[in-house]
């Protein structure tokens, strides 16, 4: 029963200084994107506009949507991301949260560019609250491919963002993001949006 015991107590100890993640309610965004060159944060290679709601219950669960489209710079094609997403947040008393979410997605492109098919999505997260109106996500990590890796879906990307809290309602924030395609480098770019919560 004693080597029972330092883990129970550290797993006391871990749910004692958990608090829930934050209080029940739809919070609604909006954010555009600049995709750059990842050699070159000069160059241009697409832009994306996302619009984004997602409901938080007391418990921490948190279940999102959002829609993507996207334009190329060099030859104005369009394509769009719908994606549903479930995941939790832990709230850490003075110290910030984290967490993580699943979801799948569906993209709609052009034949010429394989056409239409479903992926999958995981992030994790870590934020941390600076002060009373600012906080910092120091990383969101995500993995996405797609479910027929036929696809060539396989683009995970790192961002860290820093947001300004109006009220305890409205925020805005700017992020930057880096990302891979197969294991190689495939852009970097900066964004900013808007978040009301209700």
């Amino acid at each position: 029963m004693q080597c029972l015991g330092r883990p129970l107590l550290a797993l006391v100890t871990c749910v004692a200084l958990t608090s829930r993640a934050k209080a029940e309610g739809w919070t609604i965004g909006a954010e555009t994107l600049s995709d750059r060159a990842p050699g070159n944060f000069g160059e241009s290679t697409a832009t994306k506009f996302q619009v984004n709601a997602e409901r938080t219950f007391a418990s921490g669960a948190v279940i999102g949507g959002s829609f993507e489209p996207q334009i190329k710079a060099d030859n104005q094609e369009v394509s769009y991301n719908l994606e549903a997403t479930l995941g939790y947040m832990w709230k850490l008393n003075q110290l910030g949260s984290f967490g993580g979410s699943a979801g799948v997605g569906q993209r709609f492109q052009q034949e010429s560019s394989g056409g239409n098919f479903s992926y999958y999505v995981v992030r994790v997260r870590a934020d941390i609250d600076l002060s009373e109106r600012w906080s910092w996500n120091v990383i969101t990590y995500r993995f996405r491919d797609a479910f027929n890796t036929a696809n060539d879906y396989n683009t995970p990307e790192a961002s860290t963002t820093i947001t300004l809290k109006f009220d305890q309602s409205s925020s805005v924030y700017l992020k930057y993001y880096y990302a891979w395609k197969d294991g190689s480098p495939d852009n970097q770019g900066i964004g900013m949006g808007w978040k009301h919560s209700f």
